[in-house]
């Protein structure tokens, strides 16, 4: 596509295309359509679900039940205490799996129409309409995980290291198993979370990638 601008002629790229969607003028890059970026952002997103869905599976399985004995004072023998510990007696742990399911919901939804956007030769964001709601999806998603990461991360430590001057004892001596897989599940979210900032950044770039192709074509265009 050429288009000319005065006495000169201004080149624009043969691969910028303008389309219109929902009475949007938007303007696509081949790049961005083509075979690579998609295969990219479809195993990004295909990453992050299973890894979210992994983490999730892990804390919803991550149940421990012992036997505790408690010496009392005027006591000969001590008394044993059944316990047990799991996400649902912890409700950080509660909003942990609510975050992780929406992020691994999001991701494999994302995923479907990427793959759909291969399969049917569609750029991934069709308008700038949708390309801000993938992105305001993407932002919020991310830091949603990054909350859901931090508090999980705190309470681990709380019960690893307890907190002495408000007389909380560490529980993780007596409920080894729970807190093995409940650092694994933390892991594993937190691989999530890298990969996902990934994904929201190429989701950004494309966002204000499109204006700034519109306001050349614009400069371009008689």
């Amino acid at each position: 596509m050429n288009c000319n601008q005065g006495n000169g002629e201004a080149q624009v790229p043969i691969n910028l295309i303008i389309a219109r969607q929902d009475h949007v003028p938007v303007a696509h890059a081949s790049s961005w359509k083509g075979g690579e970026l998609k295969f990219t952002v479809l195993v990004l997103r295909l990453v992050v679900g299973a890894l979210s869905m992994l983490a999730l599976v892990l804390m919803l399985t991550d149940k421990e039940t012992q036997a505790i004995s408690v010496s009392l004072p005027g006591t000969s023998k001590p008394i044993v205490l059944i316990r047990s510990a799991s996400f649902a007696d912890i409700t950080a742990l509660k909003f942990y799996v609510i975050s992780l399911s929406m992020v691994a919901l999001y991701s494999l939804l994302h995923a479907i129409a990427s793959g759909t956007a291969m399969i049917t030769n569609r750029t991934i964001l069709g308008s700038t309409t949708t390309a801000w709601i993938t992105f305001i999806l993407d932002q919020g998603l991310t830091y949603l995980l990054v909350s859901a990461t931090a508090v999980v991360s705190e309470v681990a430590y709380i019960a690893e290291k307890g907190a002495p001057k408000v007389g909380w004892n560490p529980v993780c001596a007596d409920f080894r198993h729970f807190c093995s897989q409940y650092g694994a599940s933390t892991a594993v979210a937190y691989l999530s979370l890298l990969i996902l900032f990934s994904s929201a950044g190429i989701s950004a770039y494309h966002l204000f990638r499109l204006y700034g192709i519109m306001a050349y074509l614009q400069k371009s265009t008689p």
